[in-house]
């Protein structure tokens, strides 16, 4: 019985470690501060030139809006370049709202910032396209004028996931 308190307390301490020396490995070679890889050169499959993928973002929109960098960063950290792949991101469900201006952030979520425009915009500077569902802003009862600038309203989620797959783009949902 004690010797299991001892392993555990052990793994403990070994995973707090390991995640300490992950952080210190992390580059954002495409991203940067976001979406962290390590990079791993003589792994199997990498990375390779062509890929298209559709992001289907339900839920947390910073979680997908991650990944997405994620996936541009494991490009970069394998020697290619962000237009090597082609990211398209779109915006529905509960994550929505990570489409809205500051200014309507604040007035509905009382925060002084959209915390999820800084990654949407370096996202975009690397080449992803971030849309927002037109039919999702509507049942969420916001106004196509909150939208940030820089995020087009599509007419809804669904056509840019279909249309994106039509034209060969691998389908991930994130919910």
């Amino acid at each position: 019985m004690r010797l299991g308190l001892i392993v555990t307390v052990g793994i403990g301490l070994i995973s707090a470690s390991a995640v300490r020396s992950a952080d210190d490995k992390l580059a954002y070679p495409l991203v940067a501060g976001y979406g962290g890889v390590i990079p791993l050169p003589k792994a199997a499959e990498q990375p390779r030139k062509g890929a298209k993928v559709v992001f289907d973002v339900t839920a947390d929109a910073n979680k997908g809006l991650e990944r997405a960098a994620r996936l541009l960063n494991l490009y970069g950290a394998a020697g290619l370049k962000a237009d090597d792949v082609k990211v398209v991101v779109v915006l529905h469900g509960e994550a929505t709202k990570a489409a809205l201006t500051d200014a309507a952030y604040k007035t509905r979520f009382g925060a002084e910032a959209n915390p999820n425009l800084p990654l949407i915009r370096a996202l975009k500077k690397a080449g992803v396209e971030v849309f927002v569902c037109g039919q999702a802003l509507g049942y969420k009862g916001f106004k196509e004028s909150e939208v940030a600038g820089d995020v087009p309203v599509a007419v809804a989620a669904l056509t840019v996931v279909v249309n994106r797959q039509g034209d060969g783009y691998a389908y991930v949902p994130v919910p």
